[in-house]
């Protein structure tokens, strides 16, 4: 009974450790809004008030609409909050991607964002339209992308390179050259 004892208290005591020691983890965090109209109040959770104290909620920053973003420097555990719709959201960042940091898109309670394009089938004999939900949970940065991608119109003109019924629709190859050697050039970072 007693060497079990110490076990447990032994094992708690490196648990508890473990969490402090992950509190204390610097993370990089790029919050981004996709709201196509709403500026998104970003907050940081004060843990060390009760909910109904007036300093539990600090802002940490107003994010624009439509691709703007905030970067934050805190730590592994902290949490933050936005309000949309009446509802109010909680973030705690997971652990960062091998240079320390993470990429978030707030969102709500939405499952994605619908784009929709206009197409045009045959060599333009009818229009018709292909709707794409982009998942940002799914991969933060490439979805980020791709939305910033579409405001700039980028994808105006693009032909299918490869369709597979049920499968997938292969594109992206900018109709305008100078646009096509610019983007080329930059890169994203893995979302994992």
């Amino acid at each position: 009974m007693i060497s079990f004892s110490f076990a447990l208290l032994v094992g708690l005591a490196v648990t508890a450790g473990r969490a402090s020691a992950q509190e204390d983890v610097p993370i990089r965090v790029m919050f981004v809004n996709q709201f196509p109209d709403e500026t998104v109040d970003l907050y940081w959770e004060d843990h060390k008030y009760p909910h109904d104290h007036p300093d539990r909620r600090k802002l940490e920053a107003r994010i624009p609409p439509r691709g703007g973003w905030h970067a934050s420097d805190t730590f592994l555990r902290h949490e933050f909050s936005y309000e949309h719709q009446g509802k109010r959201h909680y973030i705690t960042p997971p652990p960062g991607n091998i240079h320390g940091e993470q990429f978030l898109m707030v969102a709500g309670d939405s499952e994605g964002y619908k784009v929709r394009c206009e197409i045009t089938v045959n060599s333009q004999q009818y229009m018709d339209y292909l709707d794409i939900m982009v998942k940002p949970y799914w991969a933060p940065r490439a979805a980020s992308r791709f939305l910033e991608l579409v405001r700039q119109k980028y994808y105006d003109g693009v032909a299918f390179n490869r369709v597979v019924p049920h499968g997938l629709t292969q594109f992206g190859i900018a109709r305008d050259f100078a646009t096509r050697t610019k983007e080329r050039e930059l890169t994203i970072w893995d979302d994992f």
